[in-house]
């Protein structure tokens, strides 16, 4: 073993080194000397840099657990942690960010200012949560949770609101916030639909590029593929896209209800899959818990280590400017806010045309949309349903036509965030990841079709849409593939009037579709234009900040100036300090 082999790193001297060093930045952070001579926007960024970086040292090992809505996270999680912690039962109006750790057992909303409220276990549910939420009188978006269970011992677990149902700003924003205080990520799908388009592109721009410690893909739902022999085209199936976006991973197909109902000792869904749904959810299990042993310990190193090197380049950033103004005369300067006052000018004329550029991409890409559909929907309308019983008309074409829709809707979506976020990607690599990550405008997409007052499942649909590729004799097959989810209704003694009545309902459900997709479309829109409005307003920020940093440099008289250069001597010397032993 060579002498570099032997060589270990400690987390706790690593720590304990870093504290040091960010102790000796305090005396620039207060004292009024180095304020004075470095100016506000240099001390600024050192007092919320040691904040940031102190803060996330206390961290502990963070798994946040991601998804599009409904597809089990909370679920997920009480079974991964053995009991049920964490509410399943949520419409949009209750959705939550949820923290969990290890503790007494404890459950507090935050609430705005600052303020905390304090939760029994009955409280988390469902209809609690919105009583409580009109007492209090605004929105409860953040609970945090305390458990004294084992699995909690080393690390935090955040359960996020799906990824496209965030529907106002400040629960985007903890969610942002969520993913970049992760250092590990579960993101949850669900294997009746595994991984869209959608999904794939938020974890090939907005997860991977953070390069976060492990990256777990989950497929939920398993015990709904009824059989070995689906389960393992299933498989088959997330392996290949699997090996694309993480080349060498595993794929881990799994049922959380099988999984509580298994630790509960109560009747499972899938007899036939009981053995194998067993074993993939320990084998994740243990593969967590494992990667959390292992990683833990390094994970702050490396989290330490990744936030001082950013502090650092930040902070010499501020001492380029200030040295660069300590050269300037005021003529230069006046030059210097010229051309800040023309880059305004330029990002507010560049602003303008960019969302007239956007608007007019977005509105033809809607426009697109609607005359796809309105013909898909003249074919669904013009369908001869003659060739099909009263009972299956009856049964499966009502959500036939709405999967069928919807499917197709989310398609042109998918397609067009894609094209969007290219055409983003070329004003800046940051928007085109952000358009990524925003599932404001997302495809949470659901209609509704109604015949005879009855209201269909999904499995229904999919049955419909088999049998009329397929021919009537698989609808018996299909059926029970999935799971038998029919139900029963009362039915109209005669064809003609049943058809009749579809076509009488179709102008509604035409109307219903073309108000989706304007919403749809007009929400890509504003995310994509709030996402440029912001970036630009960032790059102004900064380009402001650094006049100002030249012209407070340039101010000073010779003898402050001497002054200055040794206050930042003084930092170079700390910051070179801390690069070599990060």
């Amino acid at each position: 073993m060579t002498l570099q082999n032997r060589i270990t790193i400690s987390a706790v001297d690593t720590a304990q080194c870093l504290e040091q060093n960010l102790d000796k930045l305090r005396r620039f952070q207060y004292d009024r000397y180095y304020r004075e001579l470095l100016g506000d926007t240099l001390i600024n960024h050192l007092e919320s840099w040691g904040d940031h970086i102190r803060s996330r040292k206390k961290d502990p090992f963070t798994i946040v657990v991601a998804g599009e809505f409904k597809r089990g996270k909370s679920s997920f999680i009480n079974a991964l942690l053995g009991e049920d912690i964490l509410v399943t039962d949520v419409v949009p109006e209750t959705v939550t960010m949820n923290k969990l750790s290890f503790g007494i057992h404890k459950n507090e909303a935050v609430l705005s200012g600052g303020r905390r409220l304090t939760l029994s276990d009955e409280e988390l549910s469902r209809s609690a949560l919105e009583k409580l939420m009109n007492e209090v009188g605004e929105t409860i978006r953040q609970l945090e949770l305390w458990r004294p269970n084992e699995c909690l011992k080393d690390i935090r677990i955040i359960d996020t609101p799906g990824l496209n149902d965030i529907s106002d700003e400040y629960l985007d924003t903890i969610v942002a916030d969520a993913m970049a205080q992760a250092d590990a990520v579960i993101y949850v799908y669900s294997v009746t639909t595994p991984l869209s388009r959608s999904e794939q592109m938020y974890i090939r721009y907005a997860i991977l590029p953070q390069n976060y410690t492990k990256l777990f893909l989950v497929g939920n739902y398993s015990d709904l593929l009824n059989s070995t022999d689906n389960f393992e085209k299933v498989r088959d199936l997330m392996n290949k896209r699997t090996k694309l976006l993480l080349p060498g991973e595993k794929t881990y197909l799994i049922s959380a209800l099988d999984e509580m109902c298994r630790i509960l000792d109560k009747k499972r869904p899938c007899p036939e899959l009981e053995s194998i749904l067993k074993n993939e959810f320990e084998e994740l299990r243990e593969d967590i818990m494992n990667m959390v042993q292992e990683k833990k310990d390094a994970v702050l190193i490396d989290r330490m280590q990744r936030m001082t090197r950013q502090m650092i380049a930040d902070i010499n950033i501020d001492l380029e400017n200030i040295e660069k103004g300590l050269e300037m005369n005021s003529c230069q300067i006046f030059e210097e806010k010229k051309k800040l006052q023309m880059e305004e000018e330029r990002y507010s004329q560049q602003l303008s045309m960019a969302q007239n550029n956007i608007n007019e991409k977005v509105n033809k890409m809607k426009s697109d949309t609607i005359e796809w559909i309105e013909s898909l929907m003249y074919q669904m309308e013009c369908e001869n349903l003659t060739v099909y019983s009263v009972q299956e008309i009856s049964q499966y074409y009502a959500y036939y036509c709405v999967e069928l829709l919807e499917t197709v809707l989310r398609e042109c979506l998918e397609t067009h965030r894609e094209e969007l976020m290219n055409h983003m990607s070329d004003i800046s690599d940051e928007l085109g990841k952000g358009l990524a990550g925003m599932y404001a405008a997302g495809d949470n997409i659901q209609f509704c079709f109604r015949l005879n007052n009855s209201t269909w499942t999904r499995g229904d649909s999919v049955t419909m849409a088999i049998s009329l590729v397929l021919g009537n004799s698989v609808i018996n097959t299909v059926a029970d593939l999935v799971g038998s989810l029919t139900r029963k209704t009362e039915l109209e003694s005669e064809k003609d009037n049943i058809v009749a009545g579809i076509k009488k309902k179709y102008p509604l459900f035409k109307k219903e579709a073309i108000q989706k997709i304007d919403g749809q479309y007009s929400a890509l829109m504003h995310s994509a234009c709030k996402l440029l409005e912001e970036y630009c307003q960032d790059q102004l920020k900064r380009a402001g900040e650094t006049v100002v940093q030249y012209e407070e440099a340039s101010q000073k008289c010779d003898e402050d100036k001497k002054m200055v250069m040794q206050a930042i001597a003084e930092l170079h010397q700390v910051l070179v300090g801390m690069s070599e032993e990060v």
